[in-house]
């Protein structure tokens, strides 16, 4: 009983079969967000340093905390008598916690920023007050200052509307939960705007580096 070979090679026309098409996924180079801890040295300005890194890398940053001693702090803190008024404190302090956002730069200069940065700070002082607002001057380090931050781009703008607009949009048949659109991006500083509060006014508090001992009874 003789046995068919089977012919070698391959089969007629199978060289000319459709093949499934290779998709490539494009890797973004840098992540959304990406972890940053800024050593900043002593006599220098905390909030311009972080101001200037920003603009230079082209990107957004929120700052998470902060370590190290800052002296002669100017705070805008909030009084229904003098609103927007500063107050100066002389001394060295210690970082307790901060709170900043830098927005980044605009793609079109024309754009106009819907929200501004800020940066608040609380503080412990040599006596153990503790004082904490919004940063209306210089924030220079009294000695190595370390700030844990996270970077972002390209931020979306969104206005959560009132109960009442969503009603009205509702009736109207726009659709639910949609937030009226904004031109650009979220950004700050275009216009040179300082990242310090505006103040008016302000006035000056010194306090002692050493407790005085109670008078004896």
């Amino acid at each position: 009983m003789e046995m068919a070979r089977r012919p070698r090679g391959r089969p007629p026309g199978s060289k000319n079969k459709p093949k499934a098409p290779i998709f490539v996924t494009h890797v973004s180079s840098e992540p959304p967000m990406s972890p940053y801890i800024l050593q900043v040295p002593s006599g220098v300005d905390v909030v311009e340093a972080i101001d200037r890194f920003c603009r230079r890398k082209g990107i957004g940053f929120c700052v998470l905390s902060a370590s190290g001693s800052v002296a002669n702090v100017t705070l805008r803190q909030p009084s229904p008598a003098a609103p927007g008024s500063t107050i100066t404190f002389h001394g060295k302090f210690d970082l307790l916690s901060v709170s900043a956002t830098y927005f980044p730069p605009p793609p079109h200069s024309s754009l106009s920023p819907p929200v501004s940065n800020f940066f608040t700070v609380s503080l412990a002082g040599p006596q153990g007050q503790i004082i904490g607002g919004f940063v209306a001057g210089p924030l220079v380090s009294s000695g190595a200052v370390y700030v844990v931050a996270a970077s972002f781009s390209n931020p979306s703008y969104h206005r959560i509307p009132a109960a009442e607009e969503e009603q009205k949009i509702s009736v109207s048949g726009e659709g639910e939960g949609q937030s009226p659109p904004v031109s650009g991006h979220v950004t700050a500083g275009s216009g040179g705007e300082s990242m310090y509060s505006g103040h008016l006014g302000g006035s000056d508090v010194i306090w002692a580096t050493n407790a005085k001992a109670p008078p004896p009874y």
